[in-house]
């Protein structure tokens, strides 16, 4: 892998994890009506709108989805998992103690992996492109990413 490539990744990784962090400051829990642009969203609608994919290409992308779709779901899953551990550990004394800490290391493990699926995501759609289609991908994922920052 190139040192462009590596650059590439580490900038997408950070945006994205910026991003996460931000949008997740945003989230409001007591509007659940407004629907919720998701990352595979957004994504395939820039495939839809400026990429203009093979039928191969097309059936790559929903596996693709599928399997992102499934793993993310989980991931959040054990999130709020990890999250009422952190609250029934926090409440038993209100410190840091080891089960606490402990809870924390599990959110930030999970946080580590669904960050680590978001760029595995961005990087397998990346891959059933063609180099000219990659031009577009990658143009347009960045822009999105530094649009998406403050």
């Amino acid at each position: 892998m190139g040192w462009k490539s590596i650059l590439l990744t580490a900038l997408i990784a950070g945006l994205f994890g910026f991003a996460g962090a931000e949008l997740g400051l945003r989230h409001d829990v007591a509007a659940p009506e407004a629907h919720k642009v998701t990352l595979s969203d957004t994504i395939n609608q820039l495939l839809e709108r400026q990429i203009n994919l093979t039928p191969a290409q097309k059936l790559s992308v929903e596996a693709i989805n599928a399997r992102y779709t499934r793993q993310h779901n989980q991931l959040m899953a054990n999130l709020y998992m990890a999250r009422a551990q952190l609250g029934g550990a926090f409440s038993e004394n209100m410190s840091l103690s080891d089960p606490t800490k402990e809870a924390i290391g599990q959110m930030q493990a999970i946080v580590g992996d669904l960050q680590t699926l978001t760029i595995s995501y961005i990087v397998d759609i990346r891959n059933q492109l063609s180099p000219s289609q990659r031009q577009i991908y990658d143009q347009k994922v960045v822009e999105m990413l530094m649009r998406d920052t403050p």
